[in-house]
């Protein structure tokens, strides 16, 4: 029983939402011979609605077979993908087309930079900074410049995570361009609340991200060609104690100046 004065909240039926939405269109008229003698209204063209309304949520939902996948081998199965291929073709890339949702993409971020061999490169060096600064034996200054160190090579962490961020969205942008899609992408960070629903789009997307993305170390793309990015990056002198190391020389410079 609902408290007085109250009424119960009940959940937005999507399925009576497309019926008056489509009932709606039904309703309306659209003019033939437009500025002709012969300019007149008529009804709408229902059927040709109907099936650019079924093929957008086809390509919305990542494909016909992915909209179908309750009951794939059903007649009524059979004539939706009918509809879908009559309207859009048999090529992914032509039902892309339709497609009004943006792809959405759940990144963990952090992860990829553990696939790269970053995380724990970044680990073992802060790791190591903070036993120098906890050493006995420094003084009082070295105890400060091994703070310094440590603070460094975390700043650098986060600002290398949010500058790949950046890199990875404008990636995946392009990508949607260069094929011809409208629809945008919309890319969060993934977190406990969160969850990600992939599709083969989204997965296409990630993994042209993740492979030419460029590094802010380096401001190209991860290095695989011997072990892993951060191995590169160790050859070419650029591990988080070597480029914190040079920020704080630059600070110093700085402030002596």
């Amino acid at each position: 029983m609902n408290p007085v004065g109250t009424e119960a909240k009940t959940e937005p039926d999507p399925i009576t939402a497309a019926i008056e939405a489509l009932t709606a269109a039904a309703s309306g008229t659209r003019i033939i011979g437009r500025g002709t003698p012969n300019e007149h209204r008529e009804p709408v063209d229902l059927a040709e609605i109907v099936c650019q309304v079924i093929t957008a949520v086809a390509a919305n939902v990542g494909g016909v077979e992915m909209l179908l996948a309750g009951r794939p081998g059903s007649w009524e199965a059979d004539y939706v993908r009918q509809i879908v291929h009559s309207t859009a073709g048999h090529e992914e890339a032509d039902l892309l087309r339709f497609r009004l949702e943006p792809v959405r993409l759940v990144v963990d971020f952090e992860g990829t930079f553990y696939d790269f061999g970053l995380e724990t490169m970044w680990d073992q060096e802060r790791e190591q900074a903070i036993e120098r600064e906890q050493n006995d034996s420094l003084t009082e200054e070295q105890i400060v410049e091994a703070s310094a160190l440590v603070d460094a090579i975390n700043e650098l962490w986060d600002r290398d995570k949010a500058a790949y961020n950046e890199a990875y969205t404008a990636t995946v942008h392009q990508v949607l361009t260069a094929r011809g899609l409208t629809c945008g992408v919309e890319v969060t960070e993934a977190s406990l609340e969160v969850a990600a629903t992939w599709e083969p789009l989204a997965d296409e997307l990630d993994a042209a991200a993740r492979m030419t993305s460029p590094l802010p170390m380096t401001g190209k793309a991860p290095d695989w060609t011997n072990g892993t990015p951060a191995d590169a990056l160790r050859r070419a002198g650029l591990t988080y104690t070597a480029r914190a190391l040079k920020t704080l020389r630059r600070t110093t410079d700085r402030e002596l100046d």
